[in-house]
């Protein structure tokens, strides 16, 4: 995120009379069904990568309202659409205020909310990311593939997403497009390796399986 821009949007909305809400950590209020979703669901959002911001409250069970891009498009522009003018010299004290509170947004490096969330307009419910994840997290019920068990998932470890066939699976904290649901194409994989990665997890499955070893994520991980 670019926490200047973030800031000198939240500045302007601000003395447009808005309100304005920082929310650090979206993945985790989602996976804790936190009860700040509705209303968050309900406004206007802000955010780098839409598509996982639609994903993440869909899976919670929320329609986000609208979402707005402010990666791809500059503070002046992403303010233009919605109607905002923006001055620099208007905006300096909000803007520090916003800066300092960004700042202040608390690092839990090793235990952030780190899960899949599923883009349904692109999920073609193939069962891959179930058959390939060792911990769990998917399920397939009436032929609909679920996101079930998230605090399953193994921190840093978006490897059923690169091997989905259709890029529908979402890390929003993987630093790479469009793994985290953004739209360039940072890092891609040819069908034959990821053909190659599912058969070696599949194997990896079956031979944990003779082993009985639980699949689970271990405490820290």
């Amino acid at each position: 995120m670019d926490k200047e821009k973030a800031a000198g949007i939240a500045a302007a909305l601000k003395n447009e009379g808005y309100e304005v809400a920082m929310v650090p950590d979206l993945c985790r209020k989602a996976m804790e069904a936190s009860p700040e979703l509705p209303e968050i669901a309900a406004g206007v959002i802000l955010a780098c990568h839409p598509r996982a911001v639609h994903s993440l409250l869909e899976w919670a069970g929320q329609d986000a309202k609208q979402v707005e891009d402010i990666r791809s498009n500059s503070r002046e522009e992403a303010l233009a659409r919605l109607g905002i003018s923006c001055s620099e010299t208007r905006d300096a004290a909000e803007k520090e205020r916003f800066r300092n509170e960004i700042a202040a947004f608390p690092a839990e490096n090793g235990t952030d909310a780190w899960y899949p969330v599923l883009d349904k307009t692109k999920c073609i419910e193939c069962g891959k990311c179930h058959d390939f994840c060792l911990f769990g997290v998917y399920t397939v019920a009436n032929k609909r593939v679920r996101v079930t068990q998230p605090q399953n998932c193994k921190n840093n470890c978006p490897a059923c997403a690169r091997m989905c066939p259709n890029r529908a699976i979402i890390f929003p904290k993987y630093e790479k497009s469009p793994i985290n649901g953004g739209t360039a194409l940072e890092e891609t994989f040819t069908p034959g390796e990821m053909d190659a990665m599912y058969r070696e997890r599949l194997q990896q499955r079956l031979q944990q399986r003779k082993a009985g070893i639980p699949l689970l994520k271990k405490e820290g991980e």
